[in-house]
């Protein structure tokens, strides 16, 4: 199981793959799932891989203890092979983060409860990301008795583009219910923003413990 808290202050990596279809997905995985154990990978914390229910796309949530430790995975001979592979059946969207606020409790990602993930990434312009990060750490208050709501946390991108929330929800269908709600206007509608949404579960995580 692995955790999203603020004070552990993880490198962390929404590496997003996008597949043509269900067949790529499960070559991902099945290469996933022949890695070596986590903790023969110095400063890997966990490697959360959760399949998109469109087909195409596959979310790795990736927790490194510091960045250097990330960058001297990626400097290895047998990373670049391996990522070689995985990059002839898919193309890959990668974005560095760190948790800057999460609700109460926090995040935890279990195969025993394979909660409805949504991973919301929002780009801007740098100058407009940290008007983006106070819209979206906002929690309203009516969020705790919002039926099917289990947790999320808002993650600022370290190239200043990006923040992206990553919310658990019991099913599909409490999540819809809860966006087809009336809504007052949003601040970032008055920005210049990409917003791109992915719905998953959870499937394989590669921890250390």
């Amino acid at each position: 199981m692995s955790s999203i808290r603020v004070e552990d202050g993880y490198f962390t990596l929404f590496n997003i793959f996008h597949t043509d279809g269900p067949e790529a997905q499960q070559l991902l995985f099945d290469q996933w799932r022949s890695l070596p154990p986590a903790h023969t990978q110095p400063g890997l914390v966990s490697g959360n891989f959760h399949r998109g229910f469109d087909g195409a796309s596959v979310v790795n949530y990736a927790q490194w203890e510091s960045r250097a430790a990330y960058d001297a995975f990626m400097s290895e001979q047998a990373t670049r092979g391996r990522l070689g592979s995985a990059l002839a059946v898919s193309r890959l969207d990668s974005i560095a983060c760190e948790v800057v606020h999460t609700w109460d409790p926090a995040p935890r990602i279990s195969l025993d409860q394979p909660w409805y993930t949504v991973v919301v990434v929002v780009k801007s312009a740098p100058e407009d990301q940290a008007e983006v990060l106070k819209e979206m750490t906002f929690d309203p208050p009516e969020l705790a008795d919002t039926p099917g709501y289990v947790s999320h946390a808002v993650h600022r991108g370290l190239s200043g583009e990006h923040v992206v929330k990553y919310a658990q929800w019991r099913d599909e269908e409490s999540f819809r219910a809860f966006v087809s709600r009336p809504q007052e206007p949003s601040p970032l509608d008055e920005l210049s923003v990409e917003v791109e949404l992915y719905f998953g579960e959870i499937e394989y995580i590669r921890e250390r413990s």
